[in-house]
């Protein structure tokens, strides 16, 4: 009844405004195959990040992107990602779940794409699973989270995975992951993604900025979650600090803005009305990308923040023609010949 309610809300809320027609590519969306939801249920993980795992099935996300105007999806494993411990099981989990996505866009090549996992921290493990997913499977590109068991992306010990994502010149979308401690105490209750998400994101970016990962392989197309999550607003405040204060005893001597706008950032979950304007401020509209974050969205929240979009007068329809499909051809060349 509650999820009925707020849907009827929603709609109130919307009015008579409709989603485009304009074709959609959808760089931040999930896939669940069953080799994925056991690996949860076995960890125990019934309810990660405080969410009851959502259902999902082919059939079922090719009606929802008909609704939505999506031509393409780019499929991707959510939170908590492949390892729960064990890296040996890891290894094999993210050479299932890849191949069992790989499978789904063989069948339906115009409708999908691959954003392959890789069994991080293990260096070599993800280097192998590198080669295969590009070579073998022809993934899209990539999807990392935030921090795998508490090591962030940034931390030297991934540098030889960077350096061979680096080499390929790929896509990385990044994806927040549970912090890896979280105060006891402190919003108990409140689902992980509502905040601690973001939280995390923002963290491990400028982690990345800090480390010089950026820069040092800048032939990587970073793809940063919810409309860059804190990263715009904290960035008034630490680009001074790295300008002024030493860190670790060495001036970094960093332009912090300079490193957010070279990064790619998805538009998926509220970054209307207010955190849309602060990104713009800071990254061109050429970097931006739809995304719907479904199935973890329902699809009616993913039509009512579709709708928002379409409505907000912050974007011209030649810049949500760009959000919505020109920017991601650019990123994902297959997919010219796809979209119409």
């Amino acid at each position: 009844m509650k999820l009925k309610n707020t849907k009827r809300n929603l709609q109130v809320l919307l009015g008579s405004t409709k989603v485009s027609n304009v074709p959609k590519i959808d760089v931040h969306v999930h896939y669940l195959p069953k080799a994925y939801r056991e690996a949860l249920l076995n960890s125990g993980e019934e309810k990660p990040d405080g969410f009851p795992t959502p259902k999902w099935n082919v059939d079922r996300h090719l009606k929802v992107m008909k609704h939505l105007g999506i031509a393409t999806t780019m499929l991707s494993i959510s939170s908590p990602h492949v390892n729960f411990g064990d890296d040996e099981a890891a290894k094999i989990l993210a050479r299932k779940v890849n191949e069992d996505g790989a499978e789904v866009v063989k069948k339906y090549p115009d409708k999908f794409g691959l954003l392959a996992s890789l069994p991080l921290p293990n260096v070599k493990g993800s280097i192998e699973e590198i080669e295969y997913a590009l070579d073998i499977l022809h993934a899209d590109g990539f999807t990392l989270p935030t921090n795998t068991q508490g090591i962030y992306m940034g931390n030297p010990c991934l540098d030889p995975i960077f350096e061979e994502l680096n080499r390929r010149r790929v896509v990385v979308v990044l994806h927040p992951n549970k912090p890896s401690s979280v105060p006891k105490g402190v919003n108990e209750g409140l689902p992980v993604p509502a905040m601690e998400f973001l939280f995390d994101t923002t963290r491990t970016v400028i982690n990345m900025i800090l480390k010089g990962t950026l820069k040092r392989y800048s032939h990587i197309k970073f793809v940063v979650p919810h409309a860059g999550a804190f990263l715009t607003i904290l960035a008034d405040r630490l680009d001074p600090f790295l300008e002024y204060i030493p860190v670790e005893k060495e001036k970094v001597n960093i332009d912090v803005y300079a490193a957010l706008k070279g990064l790619y950032y998805d538009v998926a979950g509220f970054c209307l009305p207010r955190q849309l304007e602060n990104l713009l401020q800071i990254v061109d509209v050429s970097h931006l990308l739809y995304g719907s974050d479904y199935p973890y969205t329902p699809e009616f929240g993913c039509f009512a923040l579709a709708a928002l979009l379409e409505k907000t007068e912050l974007l011209t329809d030649k810049q949500r023609r760009a959000i919505y499909y020109g920017n991601a051809l650019k990123l994902f060349p297959r997919l010219n010949s796809k979209i119409k």
